[in-house]
């Protein structure tokens, strides 16, 4: 059985031009911009080890350990947004470097 709105946008992606870039507006082969969910994950990751490390090796409350790790995880999420641009910039630098594009 075949899906005819997936059919209709094979048949129009195949009807375009193709300009080189892809959806995100970068060259073909270029490094990928990192995404909000691997922030989430990797600030909730942080998150879980601060609560652990809070409650069971300094030994505070849950409450108190659970609120600092909140806390936390709120200011890991800017901060790796932060750092995936950076990695990315410098990514780019490196691709633009060794395929001679810009």
């Amino acid at each position: 059985m075949k899906n005819p709105r997936h059919e209709a946008k094979v048949v129009a992606a195949e009807a375009q031009p193709s300009s080189g870039k892809r959806a995100d507006g970068l060259p073909k082969g270029a490094p990928r911009r990192a995404g909000m969910r691997s922030v989430l994950i990797r600030a909730g990751i942080a998150a879980l080890i601060f609560f652990a490390f809070m409650y069971y090796l300094n030994g505070d409350s849950a409450t108190t350990a659970f609120a600092y790790a909140a806390i936390m995880g709120l200011l890991m999420i800017p901060l790796g947004m932060l750092l995936d641009r950076f990695a990315h910039r410098m990514a780019m630098r490196r691709w633009e470097r060794q395929t001679g594009r810009r």
